[in-house]
């Protein structure tokens, strides 16, 4: 018995250094430690698992943040990530991924940069609702049109 606790603890072992000698690299895991440092407002970590065009974004991401009220903060510190899918085209891949906070599907593009997976976001993915045009039907026309004659003036 002693011998196949010891064996089995030998092979648990040896798999999980296989897997993180093999794993962290991939679209999963640099999306997992990207948003884990995001979460934690650590953007100088959070840097290491984004493109260099991301910098700027995450500069106003950073700034953003350090606005948001304690307990908006530490809602977010407590955050969990879930992996709901990776799709990968070339060096380009589409991670999709829900929280305990928010169980809607939000995607994380990534590209490959010299060689390792990056996150890759600017404004129109990360904040895709503020480039939306107003549809025609969400303009507000119960509003009478306004006057634009001046009050007093009864020569026009």
């Amino acid at each position: 018995m002693k011998k196949t606790s010891t064996l089995l603890f030998t092979s648990f072992l040896g798999l999980l250094i296989f897997n993180g000698c093999h794993s962290g690299n991939g679209p999963k895991e640099t999306a997992l430690k990207f948003l884990t440092a995001v979460q934690q407002m650590n953007y100088t970590e959070a840097q290491k698992y984004a493109t260099d065009d991301s910098r700027n974004m995450l500069q106003a991401l950073a700034a953003f943040q350090k606005m948001m009220p304690p307990s908006a903060q530490e809602k977010y510190r407590n955050e969990h990530f879930e992996i709901t899918n990776v799709e990968i085209n070339g060096d380009e891949a589409d991670v999709t991924y829900t929280s305990n906070q928010d169980t809607t599907n939000k995607t994380l593009k990534l590209k490959k940069e010299n060689g390792r997976w990056k996150v890759f976001f600017t404004k129109d993915s990360f904040m895709p609702d503020l480039n939306e045009e107003a549809a025609p039907d969400s303009v507000d026309t119960s509003l009478p049109p306004m006057d634009t004659t001046l009050s007093g003036d009864s020569t026009r």
